[in-house]
Parts: C-alpha cells; structure tokens; sequence
C-alpha cells in the first residue's frame, strides 16, 4: 500500500489523519466547466487538479487515510482493554 508518509515531520497519528483529510478536500475539488454555445451548451464537472501525476496522488491520499483510521481504530481498541 503507498501512503504518504509524516515520519519525518514528527507527527501523531492524529495529525497526520487531520494533514490527510486537508489533502483530500483540496485535491478532489471540482469545478465546473461549460462547454459549447448558446442552447447546446452543457456543462461537465472535472477535478480543478487534474494533470498527468495527479490520480496517483488521489489514490495516495485516500490510501494514507484508509490506513490512519484503521490505526486509530487499533490504538482506541487497545485503550478500551
């Protein structure tokens, strides 16, 4: 799994999830675009970052906060015990 990694930031998990979710809001921001003229114009929705490397990156943050909230949920687990 790539995930982007906060070890050299001395981060908590916490933080790092908080740092991820940010990422997410700002990469999977969409605008619209509208296309055409007069009556056939239509509209389409695309993400406002969309160059060549940035899929992975989507890929990369959504798998960083996948693996933070099940690091969480570990750790809350481990607390309640």
């Amino acid at each position: 799994m790539n995930i982007i990694n906060y070890d050299h930031l001395c981060y908590s998990d916490e933080q790092c999830l908080k740092q991820a979710n940010i990422l997410k809001r700002v990469m999977f921001e969409i605008v619209e675009i509208k296309k055409g003229r007069g009556k056939k114009a239509y509209v389409i929705k695309e993400y406002m970052y969309n160059s060549e490397g940035d899929d992975e990156v989507r890929e990369k943050i959504l798998n960083t906060i996948k693996h933070y909230e099940t690091k969480m949920e570990t750790l809350s687990k481990e607390d309640n015990k």
